[in-house]
């Protein structure tokens, strides 16, 4: 129930953050970042910052366990690149 609470709360403020600061700085990093097929008409501000928040109070809550998911991913990604690169190297392309 505690970590509920917590989690709860973490959310909420950094959801109330994360929607404070969408007109400044973090609406523009955000835009600029995504692809152009992932942005949304008007819902963008709520859909990133719901985002954020859930995973900021995650990462709060558990860090450890979304450290280790953040290194597997970082991981498979690096292998993927590798293994892809590898793969057009050994494709002939004419």
């Amino acid at each position: 129930m505690t970590v509920t609470l917590i989690w709860l709360i973490a959310f909420a403020v950094i959801l109330f953050l994360a929607l404070r600061a969408w007109d400044g700085s973090l609406g523009q990093v955000v835009m600029r970042r995504i692809p152009a097929a992932l942005q949304l008409d008007g819902d963008d501000r709520w859909v990133w910052s719901i985002a954020l928040a859930v995973l900021g109070a995650t990462f709060i809550v558990n860090p450890i366990s979304m450290l280790l998911t953040l290194i597997i991913l970082a991981l498979i990604y690096w292998v993927a690149k590798r293994v892809g690169c590898w793969l057009m190297r050994r494709v002939k392309l004419h």
